[in-house]
């Protein structure tokens, strides 16, 4: 078990996140679905950054334990972002029609560094991604 999630003897993991500015946390529990970054354009666009870190949880493990995040149709009829209406932070996806899983984004969680059940297991969209970006697909990691 790692030190960034908590689970009981009985239970299942739950990890915490929320935020910059604290107004918006929530609480995730339950196995992690399909880690992957996304380089999709749209993904790009939002974030300000070449990719996006996605987490895969169950929608019933889902808790709001502060202010409730602002959502908007990023894809109307499709797909809805949530961020924090206070500092603009990210935090969450969901599909329209699916109540089974939540998008989180890695980065909204608490602890999301050490923690092998968040380690992207692929990337998306790769087609989309800034062409640079592509040339370090499936190239081994070096230290700085």
């Amino acid at each position: 078990m790692s030190e960034t999630a908590t689970a009981t003897a009985s239970g299942p993991e739950v990890r915490s996140g929320g935020c910059l500015c604290g107004r918006v946390r929530f609480t995730v529990t339950g196995p992690v679905d399909d880690p992957h970054i996304c380089a999709c354009a749209h993904c790009a666009k939002r974030s300000g950054a070449p990719f996006q870190w996605w987490l895969g949880f169950p929608m019933a493990g889902l808790t709001w334990t502060g202010a409730e995040p602002t959502w908007f149709d990023t894809h109307p009829g499709k797909t809805a972002r949530s961020f924090c209406g206070a500092c603009g932070s990210h935090i969450a996806a969901r599909d329209h029609g699916d109540d089974t899983i939540i998008g989180i984004l890695a980065t909204a969680l608490d602890h999301h560094d050490n923690d092998p059940a968040l380690v992207p297991t692929n990337l998306n969209r790769l087609a989309e991604a800034a062409p640079w970006l592509a040339q370090y697909d499936n190239q081994p990691a070096t230290a700085g």
